[in-house]
């Protein structure tokens, strides 16, 4: 590891990120509750890229960015993170316009409804119709879908649902998927997450059991919207999944393979040692700066 995320490691832990994400149904809300006064939509006033705001299912927003000079053949869905139940900030905008400029991709970016007031299933509704929406411009094998942690599960999740449908729209040409939530559905997933537990800097084992009730709203909800290793994965587009060897979600890595595996799907595992949770997000080291550049080279293929 370098220095400087030695350096890093106590103060991450110090900060008590891991906390956040602790306690019961009811603490976690009132949390999220806080820290989502200070978000919401936003654009952002930069003359390199062109916003334009569109709405998809009545009332959700999704921000469509050209970062090139004239409207790029190749476009990224960009799946922000916060467990769903923290929105997005300015920062995660900035990454998505960065990564979409550096890639020669426009972007889009779709403020996906939280689990606060309603079930995941509104989250994968809306999704899916920003995907459809992008097949109506964009050539399907042009298309990239990039998400980290909640929006990595969505950034798979949206794929699942689609095979879900009576008649499947064309697959992605890319997917690339950062520490994707998932809701452990079997004791041999608890207990390998508890493991990992000690180690993790930012989630704890426990809030992805919490989630569940979070994102379920008393609904029944389909397992691959909970659990994305139980989907259906016929079709799927080469997948890039991203994770630190000191997160809890790290348990998930071989179900992902293993299921990948048995549909005859590809995916490639990439395992940042003695990283945390969406590290490439953080690009202030030399671990999280690698992983950032070289998605960034995987999404210009």
């Amino acid at each position: 590891m370098s220095i400087l995320y030695c350096i890093a490691r106590p103060i991450i832990k110090l900060s008590g990120m891991k906390k956040m994400f602790a306690g019961s149904k009811e603490e976690l809300l009132k949390r999220a509750e806080k820290i989502n006064r200070k978000r919401g939509f936003v654009k952002l006033n930069s003359l390199r890229c062109q916003y334009k705001d569109e709405m998809i299912c009545g009332n959700y927003h999704c921000l469509k960015i050209e970062t090139q000079p004239v409207k790029s053949k190749k476009a990224l869905l960009f799946l922000f993170g916060g467990g769903y139940i923290i929105g997005p900030d300015a920062g995660d905008l900035r990454v998505a316009s960065d990564m979409g400029k550096q890639s020669g991709r426009d972007v889009w970016f779709p403020y996906y409804p939280l689990c606060i007031d309603h079930s995941v299933k509104i989250a994968f509704k809306m999704g899916y119709e920003v995907y459809k929406k992008m097949l109506s411009e964009y050539e399907p094998h042009n298309i990239a879908i990039l998400g980290f942690s909640s929006g990595g599960a969505l950034a798979i999740g949206i794929c699942l649902h689609n095979n879900a449908q009576p008649k499947p729209l064309p697959m992605p040409g890319l997917i690339v998927a950062s520490s994707p939530g998932s809701v452990p559905l079997s004791e041999e997933e608890k207990r390998k997450m508890a493991i990992l537990d000690e180690k993790d800097l930012c989630v704890s084992a426990s809030f992805m059991e919490t989630i569940r009730e979070i994102m379920e709203h008393g609904e029944n909800i389909p397992e691959y919207m909970l659990s994305g290793v139980r989907g259906n994965f016929s079709n799927f587009p080469l997948t890039h999944f991203y994770y630190g060897s000191d997160e809890v979600l790290y348990a998930e890595a071989e179900y992902f393979e293993k299921a990948y595996d048995n549909y005859q799907a590809k995916c490639v595992i990439h395992v940042g040692e003695g990283m945390f949770h969406c590290y490439p997000m953080l690009p202030y080291f030399r671990e999280g700066k690698a992983a950032y550049k070289e998605i960034i080279e995987i999404l210009k293929i």
